[in-house]
Order: structure tokens, then sequence, then C-alpha cells
């Protein structure tokens, strides 16, 4: 059937060209997030080094401008997977995933408040 035999068909056309450009919000980004953290892996790593947190990294790429939402895990998680695809295909090491170790509860000496 020709296209020009249905009527309003070339703005059901548009439309659904319009939809397809803005991927939905949630599972449908994960590509473009993930591309996006690709791209900027060398500066991201570059912070890591100098002792930035992942939420700090996150909030720098939304305050340049990055539409695309995302959370400092998803931001975490992605940059470990691309980092050690980095590291199998140069040698050079991965950073650690976490850096931030958590502090261990000091020792007690065996004396309770109420044993005072």
């Amino acid at each position: 059937m020709p296209e020009f035999d249905v009527p309003g068909l070339g703005k059901a056309r548009m439309a659904l060209t319009e939809l397809a450009r803005s991927p939905r919000a949630s599972r449908g980004q994960e590509q473009m997030k993930t591309q996006l953290v690709e791209s900027l892996y060398t500066e991201i790593r570059a912070a890591r080094m100098a002792g930035h947190s992942w939420k700090k990294n996150m909030e720098s790429i939304r305050k340049g401008g990055v539409a695309v939402r995302f959370s400092p895990i998803f931001l975490r998680k992605s940059f470990a997977e691309i980092d050690k695809r980095y590291e199998k295909e140069t040698g050079v090491k991965a950073l650690p995933a976490e850096t931030r170790s958590r502090k261990k509860k000091a020792p007690s000496d065996g004396a309770r408040d109420s044993d005072i």
C-alpha cells in the first residue's frame, strides 16, 4: 500500500522517529551511559587517582552539561569494567574498584562501662 493512501502515516513515522531518538529513562539509556563513561575514561581515571570520590566525579560530569542521569554506583561499576578491559589491552594496572577502606573498631580492653 503506498504511503499517500493512508492519512497521517507520515506524522506517525515522524513521531516514532522522534521517540527513537531519546531512549526510555530506565534501562534504555544504559548503553548511552556506558559510552559516556568510556569516552570520559581518561578524565575519570585521573580524577580517581587524585583522590576524588565517585559522587564528586558524577557531579562534575553533570555540571559539565551532560543531561544523562546516572548514579555514582553505575559510574563505579561501568568504570571498573572498562578499566579491566583497558588493563588487558595495555598492561597498565587497573585502579582498585573501591579505594576507601572501612575503619575497624578499636579493640576494647575487656572493661565495660557497667563493670566500672
